[in-house]
């Protein structure tokens, strides 16, 4: 026997017999991406606003550090000049010789029958600019011109340079000590004379005492 059914629902009353209705999953396609965007957004922008406050934060740190490091930098050149200009002092110190050593050697060294005429002492340098200490060391010339008498004034003089150049004043600053110039001298009293040159010179000494 065939039984006759009638659906009495309309198409909107009807219902989805599943755990979840299709409206509601369309829905929720719908939503979903768009919620997880704004919350994605929201800590994005959370995110921007705490580093755009340290970014403030370390702009103005920095308005105040900059005057303070410019100024640590100028002085941190002028220290450093500073110390070049002592360094520079202090060669130019140990560049000069002692000249009052070197005067009471020789004039210890000098016999009772030599008489000096003309000494000198002279200091050059080629530059005027100088760049380190060693640059300020000076080239020392040494003239004697002297007068020996006696029976030996000849090996007097040669004598007179070899004790010298043993004092330690006049070894240590000159590098040599020439006999330039040796010749006989007419005396009135029939003395035997003999005028002399002596000429010490030192060269490409860099620093240190003399």
């Amino acid at each position: 026997m065939n039984t006759t059914r009638v659906n009495l629902l309309t198409k909107s009353e009807q219902r989805h017999q599943g755990a979840i209705s299709r409206r509601f999953l369309t829905i929720s396609l719908v939503v979903t991406p768009i919620m997880l965007i704004a919350v994605l957004s929201g800590i994005k922008l959370v995110q921007y606003t705490g580093v755009k406050s340290v970014l403030e934060s370390s702009r103005t740190v920095w308005a105040n550090l900059e005057p303070k490091l410019e100024l640590f930098k100028e002085e941190k050149r002028g220290l450093a000049t500073n110390r070049q200009m002592i360094k520079l002092f202090d060669g130019w110190n140990g560049a000069q010789g002692s000249f009052v050593k070197l005067l009471e050697d020789i004039q210890e060294t000098v016999p009772e029958n030599i008489q000096f005429v003309r000494m000198s002492v002279r200091g050059t340098q080629a530059d005027s600019v100088f760049a380190a200490p060693e640059d300020m060391a000076m080239d020392y010339k040494l003239v004697i011109e002297g007068i020996s008498q006696g029976e030996h004034a000849e090996n007097d003089v040669i004598q007179l340079r070899k004790e010298l150049l043993a004092c330690e004043q006049v070894g240590s600053t000159f590098n040599s000590l020439k006999l330039a110039s040796l010749r006989k001298r007419n005396s009135p009293t029939g003395q035997n004379l003999r005028e002399f040159r002596l000429e010490g010179e030192v060269e490409d000494v860099k620093g240190g005492e003399l």
